[in-house]
């Protein structure tokens, strides 16, 4: 496995064939082309819960997009979270599994190399129980100020962090 100490990880959590609840997927793929650092992975992975840890062990910061429903149900706002102030997405947590919250304590309960330098990007979405290989048209229509949005978001947190770091 290579050293992951100085890299920073971009992880999409969803499914790629339930339409807006794949656009983590799309983003991330979109974010490999535009973000051309090479201190970054770049992964798509369908799970959650303690799976979570074998992903995120070892780097030195790691970047969840997600998606969220909320209340307010506005298709496309981005939603920006650390840990400390975390809301529920729809996959960082799993319901037969454990909550993210629980996942990272256990992991550092059990030896794990868990980074503090963790940002949480909830894309937000009406519908999760679609199915289809593309976007909703309302989420589409939004996409690209979305993917603008996110790539200044993680832009910012990795040259944060390798900036901090390289003082």
């Amino acid at each position: 496995m290579k050293d992951r100490s100085n890299r920073i990880l971009v992880l999409g959590v969803g499914n790629d064939i339930q339409q807006d609840v794949g656009i983590p997927f799309k983003l991330t793929e979109d974010l490999q082309d535009i973000l051309k650092t090479v201190s970054i992975d770049f992964e798509n992975i369908f799970v959650g819960g303690l799976e979570l840890l074998e992903y995120m062990n070892g780097y030195k910061g790691v970047v969840f997009i997600d998606t969220i429903k909320t209340a307010e149900g506005v298709p496309g706002r981005v939603h920006l979270f650390t840990v400390e102030n975390y809301r529920e997405t729809l996959h960082l947590s799993c319901r037969h599994d454990v909550s993210f919250h629980m996942s990272l304590e256990i992991g550092n309960t059990l030896g794990f190399n868990i980074t503090d330098e963790i940002l949480i990007i909830g894309i937000e979405i009406l519908e999760d129980l679609e199915f289809g290989a593309v976007l909703s048209k309302d989420l589409n229509s939004h996409y690209p100020d979305i993917l603008s949005q996110v790539s200044n978001y993680v832009d910012e947190f990795i040259r944060r962090i390798l900036i901090s770091t390289s003082l």
